[in-house]
């Protein structure tokens, strides 16, 4: 039973500790204040303080808890704080009083206000409340009121001046101001009335009321009323006013306004108020808290603590009461069994436990006997004294064990194998993913065993002098090793080893056979690209030396066909001689030029995977901050092509880009490469492409690629599809988009170009989503004849070709006389020994000729009258104008007159940097004269029709 003195002091000390909590949070509210506050107990002993702007006084001395005034109060200053705390005494309510002292020659004016606190305890006296405020500015100007007289007109006071019966005869401007009251409409008014002045606390309105009747000088606290209703106090000081003869002539009143000062004392009164109340929300705070929580003195005794701490140790319930030690409290929660750590091992557990809690920190778990798990915090307070806390963990130590139990699952269902070793290099544990790439059945076949099983010999050492030195010096490794299954097959792996803080080794093993199997595919790939360009190199040779050859030997074969007519016998045997030797150089030609031909591989792909294939090839050799960037749709995109097509095309194209980049300065975020693919639109079939038409009715397929460099120059875009032409010096071959432009032709596709200087470049690629021979046909007009194909098939139904073939001895119904009888055609064609052939061949059946060997000349015929002619024969590759060119003219010109082609250029679409004319039908040289005259027939007859 503790003594009642034992109690009471407990209490006392309660109430001591509260009020020093209180006083701290009032002491940070008051930290703001400009003036002195002052906190003295009963015994005017300093409880705490904040000196304002007065810390300034050379006299001040520091402020501690526990000093009288004298000890941090110049002496004058102390004995008139004393004399204020006196006479809030004797009349019980606050007092405010003016006094001076000297600093550096000069006066400086003090107004000390002073009102009771409440007391500490009951049975305690109580202390008082102390500002002392700097009113040397207020004190100059009242001076210098008294110096401009009594009478003066004052700037900040209130002066009124009644007759000997207290009624107004005069106010200054100060007055009208603050009251609202003009001086004419208050002259003859009581003061009092006028004022309407409620009584002070302490009595002092009633005592300005009984000063003026006994007619002596007095000074009180009025709260006066304005016009307006605004209430404010007012510091009113009066001084009677005498005749020569002594007797009372009237008042003159000076007055102040101190409702500054009236706040302050307020928020003096409500700064007490609500620490008491900040007291009784932490009281109720520390009640709700879900944690316990407990503050036991710097004795170790128990002063505060909520429900919550008592419910932690339901079997020290009893002890946990104010004034218990923590020890007490300690030795009975393990007495009663609440804490299960302390089992069989009390007196050791608690000597542990109590040197834990002196220590100035403390953190550790506890699991008590009903399986919760607490969580203790403490820590020491600057009086010496110590809180506590109790946290409930048992929630977080359930989802710990939860998380261990997932991450191991997490390890077990991982797709990469993961493996731990102890510093010996021993497993520990190997995930199923693990054991299965190494053919382990179960775990218990390699724990406990040395890595080194699982490699041979040569393998093992590389790793121990290679890998793990590595591993120790910077904490990881990550290379390729090949493995040795159980069956003794090789496992090509990508290992990652992480050093452990114990010294063992945490592997993560990835098996890389199939990213091996892919990467021998892509160089299979990238190799049979580079035959495919090398063969395309080789097929541009020979189309440019089957041109030459080709005209030769038209020129030949036209020129025995035309001994063997004029020049029977023994002429007719050579002439058949030349023939022979030009059909069998015409077969060598065609020969010649299917050595840079690949046979077409076409089957139905996929092109995502292609162009993502594509995209690795060119990746490594991206530079200049180079990004490349796919955008694939997410369902497949089949056609019928050959794959080694499509990757020329692509691969033509982002590389041309690449080396674009390569000469652009460097760009803010580096720069991009973009590969799209999607379905063409309707608005893509019908805008114009440099080579190549695509058709309405033909589904196509678009491919896109774009890059940030430096962009072409309008000048120079109609010439990036010539064949070598470079814009790469020395560094390119000039056959790039060549042989972009080759296999799109020969796929039937299309190829548009948009580019500005300093805007990039944009390459829009169309390919047909079904072959040629399975679409359907196009919406254009089919010619009205057809001849057979030569080798080289035409690539446009409105056109036609003609085999290259000897003629037979001619007969007397294959005589050519009159078959073109009374028709006009223009031939135009360089070569001076194939253009007399051809003419020949048409004047010998009846024909009006007008040979050309400039082109210019006959576009200048065909300008002067195209009415006049029925046919115009040309060459294709002519110097200043390409027989395109001519054809375009006289499709503008004449659109019904038929155009004969004759080329030695099986690729001449190839080489056209825009859309191909209208031409009735293609020849390739050599020809006969039976298949010339043959095919004018029949142009012109489609004409008549």
């Amino acid at each position: 039973m503790m003594p009642a003195w034992a109690a009471r002091l407990g209490a006392s000390r309660d109430q001591q500790r509260a009020l020093e909590e209180e006083r701290s949070r009032t002491q940070a509210a008051l930290q703001v204040m400009p003036h002195m506050l002052i906190e003295l107990d009963a015994d005017e002993r300093l409880l705490r303080g904040h000196p304002g702007w007065l810390d300034r006084l050379p006299t001040l001395g520091p402020m501690a808890p526990g000093q009288g005034l004298q000890d941090f109060l110049p002496a004058d200053l102390a004995t008139e704080v004393r004399r204020v705390l006196a006479e809030v005494e004797t009349t019980g309510a606050p007092v405010s009083r003016d006094w001076q002292v000297r600093q550096a020659g000069a006066r400086v004016w003090l107004a000390i206000s002073a009102a009771r606190l409440p007391p500490l305890a009951p049975d305690r006296r109580p202390g008082h409340a102390v500002m002392i405020c700097d009113t040397t500015e207020l004190h100059a100007q009242r001076k210098q009121a008294d110096r401009l007289g009594k009478f003066a007109q004052l700037t900040t006071n209130l002066v009124i001046v009644t007759d000997p019966h207290q009624r107004i005869e005069w106010v200054n401007a100060a007055f009208e101001q603050q009251t609202g009251h003009s001086g004419p409409s208050v002259r003859g008014q009581p003061l009092c009335a006028v004022l309407q002045g409620e009584p002070a606390p302490g009595g002092c309105g009633d005592r300005l009321r009984t000063m003026l009747a006994e007619g002596r000088t007095a000074r009180a606290e009025v709260e006066a009323t304005a016009a307006c209703g605004r209430r404010f106090w007012l510091d009113v000081s009066l001084q009677p006013l005498l005749d020569d003869e002594g007797a009372l002539d009237g008042y003159m009143a000076v007055a102040s306004d101190i409702t500054a000062h009236k706040r302050q004392e307020e928020q003096l009164a409500a700064m007490a108020a609500e620490a008491r109340a900040t007291r009784a929300r932490l009281a109720a705070a520390v009640d709700v808290l879900p944690d316990g929580f407990a503050y036991f003195d710097a004795e170790d005794r128990l002063v505060v603590f909520n429900p919550q701490y008592r419910d932690c140790y339901p079997g020290a319930a009893a002890a946990i009461v104010p004034g218990a030690s923590f020890e007490q409290i300690l030795r009975q929660a393990v007495q009663s069994g609440d804490i299960l750590e302390a089992r069989g091992r009390e007196e050791e557990w608690l000597a542990a436990r109590l040197a834990a809690h002196h220590r100035g920190s403390n953190q550790q778990e506890q699991q008590l006997a009903d399986g919760r798990w607490l969580r203790v915090i403490e820590r020491q307070t600057p009086d010496g004294g110590r809180v506590g806390l109790r946290v409930d963990v048992t929630a977080l130590k359930l989802a710990e064990q939860r998380t261990r139990i997932d991450f191991s699952a997490t390890m077990d269902a991982s797709q990469d194998g993961i493996a731990f070793t102890d510093p010996e290099g021993r497993y520990i544990y190997m995930n199923p993913a693990h054991r299965e790439m190494f053919g382990i059945a179960t775990e218990d076949e390699i724990l406990g065993r040395s890595w080194r099983e699982l490699y041979s010999g040569d393998v093992a050492d590389h790793i121990a002098t290679t890998a793990l030195p590595a591993l120790l010096s910077t904490g990881g490794w990550r290379g390729e090793l090949i493995g040795r299954r159980r069956d003794g097959s090789d496992l090509p792996q990508e290992v990652s080893l992480t050093l452990k803080a114990d010294g063992g080794i945490i592997c993560i093993s990835r098996d890389i056979s199939k990213r091996l199997r892919e990467q021998q595919e892509r160089t299979r790939l990238r190799e049979e690209l580079q035959m495919a360009q090398r063969r395309e190199v080789i097929g541009q040779l020979a189309s440019g030396l089957a041109h030459d050859l080709n005209n030769l030997l038209a020129a030949i074969g036209g020129s025995a066909l035309l001994i063997r007519e004029l020049q029977p016998g023994a002429a007719e045997v050579h002439a058949q001689r030349i023939l022979a030797a030009t059909e069998q150089a015409g077969a060598l030609v065609r020969r010649f030029l299917t050595l840079g031909k690949r046979q077409s591989n076409r089957s139905r792909i996929d092109l995502c995977p292609l162009l993502q294939e594509a995209a690795d090839l060119v990746q490594a050799g991206l530079r200049n901050r180079t990004r490349l960037t796919l955008a694939l749709p997410d369902a497949p995109i089949w056609i019928e092509a050959d794959p080694t097509d499509i990757l020329q095309v692509v691969l033509n194209l982002v590389i041309n880009a690449r080396d674009a980049i390569s000469t652009a300065p460097p760009r803010e975020g580096g720069h991009e490469i973009t590969v799209a693919l999607a379905p063409a639109g309707p608005a893509q079939l019908v805008q114009t492409y440099a080579v190549g038409a695509p058709c309405a009715d033909r589904r196509y397929v678009s491919m896109t690629v774009s890059d940030s460099g430096p962009g072409i120059e309008p000048a120079m875009q109609a010439k990036v599809f010539q064949p070598y032409f470079s814009t790469k010096g020395a560094a390119g071959t000039g056959l790039g988009l060549a042989i972009v432009t080759g296999v799109l032709t020969a796929n039937h596709g299309a190829i548009a170009l948009q580019s500005a200087p300093g805007e990039g470049t944009r390459f829009t690629v169309l390919w047909p989503v079904e072959p040629p021979d399975a679409a359907a046909p196009s919406d254009e007009p089919a010619p009205h004849f057809a001849l057979p194909a030569t080798a080289e098939p035409a690539a446009s139904a409105q056109t036609f070709a003609l085999p290259a073939a000897a003629e037979p001895a001619p007969g007397p119904e294959m005589r050519p006389a009159g078959r073109l009888a009374g028709r006009t055609i223009l031939v135009a064609d360089d070569n001076a020994d194939v253009l007399r052939v051809l003419v020949g061949f048409l004047e010998g059946a009846g024909a009006e000729v007008v040979p050309c060997s400039d082109p210019r000349d006959a576009l200048a015929a065909l300008q002067d009258d195209p009415r006049i002619w029925d046919l115009l024969v040309t060459d294709y590759d002519m110097p200043q104008i390409s027989g395109a060119d001519l054809c375009r003219a006289a499709n503008d010109l004449a659109p019904d007159l038929p155009v004969l082609l004759i080329t030695a250029l099986p690729d001449w679409r190839s080489r056209m940097s825009a859309p191909a004319p209208r031409f009735t039908a293609e020849l390739g040289k050599p020809l006969g004269r039976a298949t010339l005259l043959d095919a004018a027939e029949r142009a012109i007859g489609a004409k008549a029709d």
